[in-house]
């Protein structure tokens, strides 16, 4: 339950710390007193979206602190599961910045909104004049209609299965997409991929055909090189080998007269040897000398392919289109594979459809066998609460596809008199008929649900008299479960409450501030009067009031 509060520069209030107790609580003031504002800081601690706007003063931060007491209602695996330190005594706290950024913390720990969100689930409901209802119809009755069935752990578990059912639809509408993109772009694949298979690319082979043609088209010019050469050395006179010879043979004379010179001679001979092998290297070039014009034309020829393959690819190697064909076989192959994991993908989907068919099934016969009993239930407390002809007919029909409730849709008719058709509920009852009916469905669910606290705001406008007498005593009543605070501007309901706040506003010469107490009996016979007389209070309302209080 809520034990403790503390506001700090929020709209108008510069600081308020309240003690809240179990049981009932009510909430008084004068209208624009700042009644809602504390329902506005609480909405903020469970996840509502802060701004900077709600500081009261732009140059300091904002902080908001509940403390709950968390001993008897089972949420510690919540915290388990999301890493956060679980106490007994549990503090959630709220900060907004000067700059407009919110900070959120659970026991001093870092948490995002989400997280602060669900957290507050599990421990606050509050509900402000029908605004549950009028924005949730089918999450209000389904979540009303489950928890007393008790299945709301299997509607959880389908909505779990729901979401996977989803992302594989979503994964098959992707691979469908690309598998359509795929299909489209691969007859051209196809045809670039057996083009470059059909040149049959060798790694190197484009600096060996490029090196062979410049020497194909150099022949003629190698053969003249090559005649220079054998002239210069063989053929002219005094060509080089005959020079050599002349030396070698003055060298053999001076043997004859010292041994002195007989490396020389030796290293001579060496020249005469490696001159041979020259002339000879010369004479039996493997280099075709006769015509190769028939040649040099396929080399082009391959050349070209070549040029041409990696213009188109905007490449500038073979190795570089080697690599490319590989990459369009991939794609070709991913084509094929993509076949196979759709069909995977619509076994899987098909299979989830008929589980979650199954478990809808399931869920749906339960909300069936339970709507007899909340329409007599709910028409019972109606009656005590001065709608004694009033009627509910829950028509439960298929949708038309899975929803988060299942494969259900619900549509509540009412009438609040005999003989007249039942209609939409929110088409037909009054704002009085509303908050009666609300307060009697939150009565049905106190009794299922492990709820620490339940707040209302001001869900007795349009009840007075013995009505709202018998409002108050069901609230008094459910208190008996889970706290209750109730924001009221009945002095019935007010009287009603095991401890009852009152909030006010104070002016200053240039600014406004609300703040909130706790009243002492006295102070609540006084409190409670004036709702009844006005500023100026009677005896008889003083007596009045002691009455509603006794």
């Amino acid at each position: 339950m809520l034990t403790k509060i503390f506001i700090k520069n929020f709209t108008l209030i510069d600081k308020v710390e309240l003690d809240l107790f179990s049981g009932f609580t009510t909430v008084t003031g004068d209208t624009g007193s700042g009644k809602s504002i504390l329902l506005n800081a609480l909405s903020l601690v469970i996840g509502k979206r802060g701004s900077q706007n709600l500081l009261k003063n732009p140059d300091i931060k904002c902080v908001i602190e509940a403390e709950f007491n968390l001993s008897n209602y089972n949420i510690k695996k919540f915290f388990d599961d999301n890493n956060l330190d679980y106490f007994n005594q549990t503090i959630i706290r709220r900060e907004i910045l000067p700059n407009g950024k919110s900070r959120s913390f659970v026991n001093d720990t870092p948490v995002n909104l989400d997280i602060l969100k669900k957290i507050g689930e599990s421990l606050i409901d509050i509900h402000t004049q029908h605004q549950s209802l009028f924005n949730s119809n089918n999450s209000f009755f389904f979540n009303l209609i489950d928890s007393l069935a008790e299945q709301q752990k299997i509607v959880i578990n389908f909505n779990y299965e729901l979401n996977k059912y989803k992302e594989l639809q979503i994964q098959l509408e992707k691979l469908k997409r690309l598998n359509t993109s795929l299909n489209n772009d691969s007859d051209y694949f196809s045809f670039l991929f057996n083009e470059l298979e059909d040149a049959n690319l060798v790694p190197g082979e484009q600096d060996d055909l490029e090196s062979k043609l410049k020497l194909y088209k150099n022949s003629e010019q190698i053969k003249s090189y090559n005649s220079q050469i054998e002239h210069i050395l063989y053929s002219s006179d005094g060509s080089l080998e005959e020079k050599v010879f002349s030396l070698n043979s003055i060298l053999n004379d001076l043997s004859k007269i010292t041994n002195q010179y007989d490396p020389l001679k030796n290293r001579l001979n060496s020249i005469l040897i490696e001159l041979n092998d020259i002339q000879s290297d010369l004479n039996n070039s493997n280099f075709d000398f006769s015509d190769n014009s028939f040649e040099i034309k396929n080399i082009e020829d391959r050349i070209n392919l070549i040029y041409s393959l990696q213009k188109k690819h905007n490449l500038s190697s073979v190795e570089d289109l080697i690599e490319k064909k590989k990459k369009l076989k991939n794609k070709l192959d991913d084509s094929s594979n993509l076949e196979t994991d759709i069909k995977d993908f619509e076994l899987q989907i098909e299979t989830k459809k008929s589980f979650l068919e199954e478990l809808s099934k399931k869920i749906s016969i339960s909300r069936k066998k339970i709507l007899p009993l909340l329409k007599s239930d709910l028409e019972s407390l109606l009656g005590n609460l001065g709608m004694k002809n009033s009627s509910f007919n829950f028509i439960l029909s298929k949708s038309k596809e899975f929803n988060r409730f299942g494969f259900d849709d619900i549509e509540v008719l009412f009438s609040a008199n005999k003989g007249i058709t039942h209609s939409p509920l929110f088409k037909v009852a009054s704002g009085g008929e509303l908050s009666r009916i609300l307060l009697s469905i939150k009565y049905i669910m106190s009794k299922n649900l492990n709820l620490p606290t339940m707040i209302f705001d001001e869900i007795d406008t349009g009840v007075s008299g013995e009505m709202s007498n018998a409002m108050a005593n069901m609230m008094l009543k459910m208190s008996d479960k889970m706290q209750i605070v109730a924001i009221t501007h009945l002095p019935q309901v007010a009287a009603k409450g095991t401890q009852q706040l009152k909030v006010y506003k104070t002016n200053y010469l240039n600014t406004t501030n609300t703040d909130v107490k706790l009243l002492s009996s006295g102070e609540r016979v006084d409190e409670i009067a004036k709702m009844l007389s006005g500023d100026e209070i009677s005896d008889s309302a003083l007596n009045h009031a002691k009455e509603l209080l006794n």
